[in-house]
């Protein structure tokens, strides 16, 4: 009888808890995410259809060196765009005509300048004398026998009277005389143009003894 009890019990038992479980446990079906839809690739551009974008960079440094000059043996490089022109294909720059400036004035003669003492000449009148004392004849010169001519150059100033006297040739002894004589001469002074100027002139003065 107990076994019966217990075996009921259990049985009552497990039915019971069957049912629970049959109760509390539900079939339930979880939802599943969705899957995440694959990232659309990158557009690429063709090659020929990409921009190419160049950063433009400021000169750091300024080089000191100045450009290389192109040979000018005539060989123009593989830069030059004009390397494989023919003549016929070469455009010359018109020539511009050169305009010569036309030559200065020349100066005008300038007069050389007039001597202070001057030659009597066909433009130059001679002075003309007003008074000429003749030099006397010295007597130790007369006691010695002494003759000769003297020849006097000297100079006629603008007043007419004997600035200057030298004495060219003669004997010694008798060109006291003839220096002190001719300090007194007096002339109408020369003139050119009108106008006195200072002439050379030259005078002789012969001595000679009484026979």
């Amino acid at each position: 009888m107990v076994g019966f009890l217990i075996f009921g019990s259990m049985s009552a038992s497990a039915v019971v808890v069957a049912r629970e479980v049959e109760e509390d446990v539900m079939e339930v079906q979880l939802a599943t995410e969705p899957e995440p839809e694959p990232e659309p690739e990158p557009l690429q551009l063709e090659p020929e259809q990409k921009p190419k974008l160049q950063r433009l960079r400021d000169p750091t440094e300024i080089p000191d060196d100045a450009p290389a000059e192109k040979d000018p043996t005539g060989d123009p490089g593989g830069d030059d765009p004009y390397a494989n022109y023919t003549q016929s294909e070469t455009v010359q720059a018109p020539v511009k005509a050169v305009v010569e400036a036309p030559p200065p004035p020349k100066p005008k003669p300038v007069a050389p300048p007039r001597p202070k003492i001057m030659r009597v000449t066909e433009d130059v009148a001679a002075p003309v004398p007003v008074s000429q004392a003749q030099p006397s004849y010295p007597d130790d010169a007369r006691a010695r026998g002494i003759e000769g001519t003297v020849v006097v150059k000297y100079v006629v100033d603008e007043t007419g009277k004997v600035s200057a006297a030298k004495v060219v040739r003669g004997p010694q002894e008798l060109h006291a005389a003839c220096l002190a004589a001719m300090k007194t001469w007096r002339f109408q002074p020369a003139t050119l143009d009108g106008k006195p100027v200072s002439v050379y002139r030259v005078a002789r003065f012969p001595f000679h003894l009484k026979t």
